[in-house]
């Protein structure tokens, strides 16, 4: 159902929005330097833990009322479509096998449509 609204509603919802996605813009900013952050720490931390061989120990930090342990993490290569495309090829007798598998892969993966505001900067004219 479509619902009817005046230009100066659709201009203070726009406002809205558009200010929502500025503000989060800087705080996925703002996170993403503290991931940076974080991550240069850690590896600084990793290498002087395993030294001094504390992979066992709990750090407690009661100021921040948490505690800190050492863990292994493992991660998986992504699947993406080169990685399909090698694996494939190692398998399959023939490089045709292999692509057409890979045909049938990309042709019956689910699509789905949708409609998205997306902001963009205003560039402001140069001053000569």
């Amino acid at each position: 159902m479509f619902t009817l609204i005046t230009m100066e509603e659709l201009q203070q919802l726009m406002f809205q929005w558009t200010k929502l996605d500025k503000e989060l813009k800087e705080i996925n900013k703002q996170a993403s330097d503290i991931r940076k952050q974080k991550e240069e720490l850690q590896n600084q931390l990793c290498p002087i833990i395993q030294e001094h061989k504390l992979e066992e120990n709990i750090f407690s930090i009661p100021s921040l009322q948490l505690n800190v342990t050492f863990k292994e993490q493992k991660t998986s290569e992504s699947m993406s479509y080169k990685f399909l495309e090698e694996k494939f090829s190692d398998y399959f007798e023939t490089q045709e096998d292999c692509l057409k598998l890979l045909q049938y892969l990309k042709g019956n993966r689910k699509k789905e449509s949708s409609f998205i505001l997306k902001s963009s900067c205003i560039k402001e004219e140069e001053e000569e």
